[in-house]
């Protein structure tokens, strides 16, 4: 993104033609409300482990004073943008109506703390060349929309809002006017969510086998060690699996997410029960194997409900916020 800034002349001359032609246009130089509004076309590549989604929209200005120039006044911020079928013609009431296709692929930081049944809110920001004093955005909420036949895989579009706002830069950008002007921007934001597998444990079945494995261990005998830690060692492939798996589907994770809490329980899960395995087998070595493995049993069947109860209410949060 590039600011179009006056070019500096160092003479004492050049400044005061300067300000006799502020003078002089001082009409022409008033800040101006340009009205914009855009029409999603298509969405895409939503890319949450490289961070970005790319997004087809076509844009809309009306400016009482016919002045604005798309190529000229206005910013994309994007990693990549290209503005083209840009047509302008004159208002009913005067002024000047510009519209163009844009299309863009765009940085986003998404939150993966409820993943994969998260939703996302997916921002598109255009700003102005010049500052707030010169030209000024206002939404046109009401014709500001999605196209209804677009494809989306793997999300679903829940809605499409526009707003405004000023940004100002902690820079002067080299010009001598200083730093923290204002700039008009426009945020484009479109609302998205997972779509769910019709089969809830689909995204979690490395889990679930994991937690059944462990949880069957205690219908083996407490003498049978080896066999137990075998299950349990089956039991840890699985998960580190499945782990492994959502963490290359979400990318970077800057938080403590479902996945991660629902791991951190299966793994505990696991190692609770080869603790439980390893101290029942030294009591059954010792005699009384019978009641060692009602013990066992007894301990086993507790462990899995308080494992099993706090899984749920993990599920249960996010599924309540993805709603």
């Amino acid at each position: 993104m590039f600011r179009r800034l006056p070019r500096r002349d160092g003479t004492t001359l050049g400044l005061a033609i300067a300000a006799l032609l502020t003078l002089a246009g001082g009409a022409a130089a008033q800040s101006r409300d340009v009205e914009v509004g855009a029409f999603v076309s298509s969405l895409s590549d939503i890319n949450p482990s490289d961070g970005s989604f790319r997004v087809v929209f076509y844009a809309w200005f009306n400016d009482p004073t016919g002045r604005f120039n798309v190529e000229r006044d206005l910013d994309i911020i994007a990693r990549t943008a290209s503005i083209d079928a840009i047509e302008t013609e004159p208002a009913p009431g005067g002024g000047s109506y510009t519209y163009a296709r844009i299309e863009a692929e765009v940085p986003q930081e998404f939150a993966h703390r409820h993943f994969p049944f998260d939703r996302q809110r997916l921002t598109v920001r255009m700003e102005a060349s010049e500052t707030v004093s010169d030209l000024r955005f206002v939404p046109d909420h009401e014709d500001t929309g999605a196209s209804d036949y677009f494809p989306l895989f793997g999300w679903t579009l829940d809605g499409v809002s526009i707003d405004v706002q000023e940004h100002a830069y902690d820079s002067g950008f080299g010009y001598w006017t200083g730093r923290g002007a204002g700039y008009s921007q426009v945020q484009l934001s479109l609302d998205v969510s997972r779509e769910r597998s019709p089969v809830l444990i689909d995204d979690f079945l490395g889990f679930v086998f994991a937690f059944m494995i462990t949880s069957l261990t205690f219908l083996v005998s407490a003498t049978e060690l080896g066999l137990r830690i075998g299950m349990n060692t089956g039991a840890l492939f699985a998960a580190v699996v499945n782990l492994n798996r959502l963490h290359e589907s979400a990318g970077f994770r800057p938080e403590f997410g479902l996945v991660d809490r629902l791991a951190f329980l299966i793994f505990g899960a696991i190692v609770c029960s080869l603790i439980i395995a390893i101290t029942t087998h030294r009591f059954a070595k010792r005699g009384g194997a019978d009641r060692v493995n009602r013990i066992d049993s007894a301990v086993g069947a507790a462990m899995v409900l308080s494992f099993g109860v706090l899984i749920a209410l993990t599920l249960r949060g996010s599924l309540n916020v993805a709603v």
